[in-house]
């Protein structure tokens, strides 16, 4: 008969109960000295990586409620399979589910470099070591098998390397192959794989996720004006105005192709819509390509008023006839932009599209050293004449506050990338650093680089170990401990530190001085970070 394997009720499909379709029915595997070694094979067989973890079903994802597949289960851990290893019980049996068996997978894949797991360089798991992917090895299909795995929507940009800091080519392993997808698998592991076309590698894959599949302007019949509704999961809603401001509407009304955004009236100005307003707060420096691309955060922010819809009136009427929404493009042979409106949508805001500032090295997006791009290449900033006021001028260019801290130049590391040959005179005031004066080509005698520590960092750490400890969340420039409840946000932090793909909170008293940020924070089973998960106010 054949057999089949598959982990269930985990929330994805490298987590779950143990479960071998055995005869046309599918029942547990039941065994009451599982161990590591066990579900390694489970894990490797179902092209999930490495294990992060072997358990009771019991204690993590329920017992089942068929019959019993196998019993007593003893595997080395090389086999390629679970039926290879000593199976000691064939069943199926009417048993007892005491000793049913659970695996969490380490995962195939993962995205690194980013402020969460939905964004980052794209990493996979080689034997029991985590490997970079050159960026021909990987497509737009195959970004999005990568997004839909990693259970954080659809793929905005990839696989072009250059939007994370990157790792110099030859100090560590990468992945010898390329993945040939359709765009329909579960799971990158199960793509065809064929041999590099290139033997050169241009530079590190990186992948932008998005759980917005599209955007659009209700409420007004114009396609330019009206209230501002987004689709996630195949449910639109309206977002809420709360944090809704320019640069956010900019972004809109371009990707909507109605030039930049003329007016952001007050909330509700174009009606409430059907359900209350989504509360996230987007951070948009106003050059993303659309919404998708801009840091999304939920944590901390208040609930939405009732009717408190965001809204946007454009400067400029489309120019192709249609009052559609406008998608996201989907992989080949989906359903998405129009051809004329991705021309539209994928073209740069001017002047600044080639023009772009990062900072990396940090802990999150909105801290680290001062990275520059003109014209697609990154350069970094020279510390001698950097002060404050550059400093401020970068936060709030990216969206990140105000200015906290200029750093020293050995603070976030050198980096690997040649010196940009500007020195600026910012005042402070400006928008951004292509508004600050040129003061000459820099002589960097220190040979220092700039960095900026900015007021809206966010950052998480388990304080005692990398991935166990006191949660603990970095806002404002302060550490302070979280209150919660309930297994989803365990599992959240635990894939944002990609520490597997589960956890579990323990109750521990903390001694510690360090202030409570957070309480009732909740989260859905499948969050990829802790910033999209809701809480009361900070």
């Amino acid at each position: 008969d054949a057999v089949e394997l598959r982990l269930a009720d985990g929330g994805g499909p490298c987590a779950g109960r143990v479960e071998v379709k055995l005869r046309g029915r599918w029942g547990s595997v039941a065994d009451d000295n599982w161990d590591m070694e066990d579900a390694e094979v489970v894990c490797r067989q179902l092209g999930c990586g490495s294990a992060a973890g072997a358990y009771l079903a019991s204690a993590r994802f329920g017992v089942g409620d068929g019959p019993i597949s196998l019993a007593v289960i003893d595997c080395r851990g090389d086999e390629a399979a679970l039926w290879d290893c000593e199976v000691r019980g064939w069943g199926p049996y009417s048993a007892i589910h005491d000793f049913d068996t659970a695996v969490v997978c380490q995962g195939f894949t993962r995205l690194v470099g980013g402020d969460g797991a939905c964004a980052g360089r794209l990493e996979v798991r080689q034997g029991r070591a985590w490997v970079g992917v050159c960026e021909g090895a990987v497509d737009a299909n195959a970004a999005h098998v990568v997004c839909r795995e990693l259970g954080c929507g659809v793929a905005l940009a990839g696989p072009a390397g250059g939007w994370f800091e990157e790792p110099t080519l030859g100090s560590s392993p990468l992945w010898e192959e390329e993945f040939d997808c359709d765009g329909t698998e579960s799971r990158l592991a199960t793509c065809a794989r064929r041999p590099p076309r290139n033997q050169s590698c241009a530079g590190h894959a990186s992948i932008t996720c998005s759980s917005y599949t599209g955007f659009r302007l209700a409420g007004n019949g114009s396609g330019c004006a009206g209230r501002v509704e987004l689709e996630a999961g195949g449910t639109w809603g309206s977002l809420c105005a709360a944090g809704w401001d320019l640069p956010d509407a900019h972004v809109l009304c371009r990707h909507l192709g109605c030039g930049p955004a003329a007016a952001v009236p007050p909330g509700g100005a174009f009606g409430a819509g059907n359900a209350p307003p989504r509360p996230e707060n987007l951070g948009c420096v106003g050059s993303e390509r659309h919404l998708g691309e801009c840091p999304t955060r939920v944590l901390g922010e208040p609930g939405c008023a009732p009717g408190h819809a965001a809204a946007v009136v454009c400067a400029a009427p489309r120019r192709w006839p249609s009052s559609a929404p406008v998608s996201v493009p989907g992989p080949v042979g989906a359903v998405g932009l129009s051809e004329r409106a991705a021309a539209v949508a994928r073209c740069p805001p001017c002047p600044a599209g080639s023009q772009r500032v990062r900072l990396v090295g940090g802990p999150g997006r909105c801290a680290g050293r001062v990275e520059v791009s003109v014209r697609g290449s990154w350069s970094g900033v020279c510390a001698d004449a950097w002060d404050a006021s550059d400093a401020a001028v970068v936060c709030r260019q990216l969206g990140c506050g105000m200015l906290l801290e200029v750093p020293d130049s050995a603070r976030f590391g050198a980096g690997t990338k040649p010196l940009w040959p500007v020195a600026l005179g910012c005042a402070g005031t400006e928008e951004s650093l292509w508004d600050c004066p040129a003061r000459g080509r820099p002589e960097c005698q220190r040979g220092g680089r700039a960095g900026a520590i900015c007021s809206e960092l966010l950052s998480l750490r388990l304080a005692g170990g990398r991935c166990r400890g006191h949660l603990e969340v970095l806002h404002d420039g302060t550490w302070g401990r979280v209150c919660a409840n309930g297994t989803g946000l365990a599992a959240a932090v635990c894939r944002q530190l990609s520490c597997g793909h589960g956890g579990s909170l323990v109750a521990t008293p903390s001694s510690a001085s360090a202030p409570a940020w957070l309480a009732w924070v909740s989260c859905r089973d499948d969050a990829r970070s802790l910033w999209r998960c809701r809480s009361a106010p900070w």
